[in-house]
């Protein structure tokens, strides 16, 4: 299975990378016939998923100021936040070909998050019903990943996003997932001692587990994402 790991990437570039990449799986031309797996960061943006609404922005021009792009996507769900500092999963995979269902795909993402999350002392487990990872170690639940996935034609895309180092306060600007009172956490602010928490390193302890998980090897893939003229348009707020 193909790993793509291009560091900081505009979200309008990776979703139509996203998009070529299920094209190449449906019509076979893909570099592997399981799919791919990319991992990286965004600059600041705002997802609505089918259920989003720009009323549920109510800090629209505070994002502004901070540069933030604003995208209507097909994944399920409302409104979600990505910025720097955050792990970002997108398993683009032929489900029939992996051997699973897009709900196993989920829920092993999210234990696989989660897994990762015990090495630096965070309990979290995975809400169906809100989907993503909450903390358990305090009184009240915080949400520190976001889950949320679409299958077209057989192919998954979108995935997860995991509060590691970012800054929180832009989910404090509309309302997250839909929920108003859904406090949200990073990991910087949860973990055991002081150590400093680097999302690479995050993300290779992460990448073990999820291979163990779906019982293949990742081989890292050097490919140039799709040009300016391709990237998917954000709304025009």
């Amino acid at each position: 299975m193909k790993l793509l790991r291009p560091g900081l990437v505009p979200y309008g570039q990776a979703l139509a990378w996203q998009l070529e990449l299920r094209r190449r799986l449906q019509d076979g031309t893909a570099d592997d016939p399981v799919g791919y797996l990319i991992c990286l960061q965004h600059p600041p943006v705002v997802t609505l998923g089918k259920r989003g609404t720009v009323d549920a922005i109510f800090g629209l021009q505070a994002l502004r100021d901070r540069g933030t792009q604003f995208f209507k996507i097909d994944r399920g769900g409302e409104a979600t936040y990505h910025g720097p500092g955050q792990l970002v999963v997108y398993p683009v995979v032929k489900l029939e070909t992996l051997g699973m269902g897009v709900v196993d795909v989920i829920r092993g993402l999210a234990a696989c998050l989660s897994h990762t999350l015990s090495d630096y002392g965070v309990r979290a487990e995975y809400d169906p019903d809100h989907p993503g990872l909450w903390t358990l170690d305090t009184p009240l639940r915080h949400k520190i990943a976001s889950v949320g996935m679409r299958v077209s034609g057989g192919v998954s895309t979108h995935g997860a996003a995991i509060n590691l180092t970012n800054d929180l306060t832009p989910f404090s600007l509309f309302v997250p997932c839909g929920m108003p009172n859904s406090p949200m956490t990073r990991l910087a602010d949860c973990a055991d001692g002081d150590d400093q928490i680097d999302v690479e390193d995050f993300t290779d302890r992460f990448l073990e587990r999820f291979s163990d998980f779906l019982g293949r090897q990742f081989e890292l893939m050097d490919a140039t994402p799709p040009p300016r003229q391709d990237w998917v348009a954000p709304l025009p707020l």
